[in-house]
């Protein structure tokens, strides 16, 4: 299995409340209501950047993050092949998107690092950060600090953990780094949360700095790091 993880930019000619409208009730449905799209697809959740969002400072223009799961990279791959994605779900991609400012990976299967709850309608909202490694960096190396030393730390840091419900790796798939074209983003991170607020008391938390902030250089480019916030996930499939 793999999944597809994408940061979708609107149009600049749509606002915020106009975009998100069409994304939940026009684009999911041509989604869910093709079935040479949702007979591949296996689970397809879109995450909301929240409007009360819009405006911050300091904030990279992203509106969302969908995510859709495949059984292989056949099935992705015949799914953006056929006529139906070039005639029907190509051209409202072109309507709602920004496709110079998409930025998206494949990955595989989520490697959980703190379980959170059973239930995933709990998370108040998600934290989603695209990863890119640093610099000289060798990618199996990345992958081995990230999986076994920065996720452990994460974890086993009782003032990082209090705050997050759920801690997910989605490490990028060996067969996506030979794209040609592909943006060099290595990962994806996805962190539930209660509530805003939860996150940002994670972030500005006294230990922040000597443990979780003072790891990231050691393996990340941090001057790349992309984030957004979002509402807990719309799931349009789910088999």
């Amino acid at each position: 299995m793999i999944k597809l993880v994408c940061f979708v930019k609107r149009n600049p000619e749509l606002d915020p409340e106009t975009f998100h409208r069409h994304w939940r009730e026009n684009h999911a449905g041509i989604i869910a209501g093709t079935p040479a799209f949702a007979e591949r697809i296996i689970r397809y959740e879109q995450n909301h950047r929240p409007l009360d969002d819009y405006g911050e400072p300091g904030r990279l223009d992203f509106d969302g993050v969908a995510v859709q799961w495949f059984d292989s990279m056949d099935d992705f791959a015949g799914m953006v092949s056929t006529p139906e994605y070039r005639d029907v779900l190509a051209p409202d991609e072109a309507y709602m998107l920004d496709g110079k400012g998409i930025r998206w990976v494949l990955t595989d299967p989520e490697e959980v690092v703190i379980p959170g709850p059973d239930d995933r309608d709990a998370a108040g909202c998600k934290v989603h950060t695209l990863l890119r490694r640093k610099p000289g960096m060798p990618v199996d190396d990345f992958h081995r600090y990230w999986r076994q030393v920065h996720g452990p730390l994460f974890r086993d840091t009782p003032a990082m953990a209090r705050h997050v419900l759920r801690y997910e790796q989605n490490h990028r798939t060996a067969d996506d780094y030979r794209r040609p074209g592909a943006d060099e983003f290595d990962g994806v991170a996805i962190q539930w949360f209660a509530s805003p607020d939860d996150f940002w008391a994670m972030v500005t938390d006294d230990a922040y700095p000597d443990t979780v902030g003072a790891d990231n250089p050691r393996f990340l480019d941090t001057d790349a790091l992309t984030w957004i916030l979002t509402d807990n996930e719309e799931v349009v499939i789910d088999r």
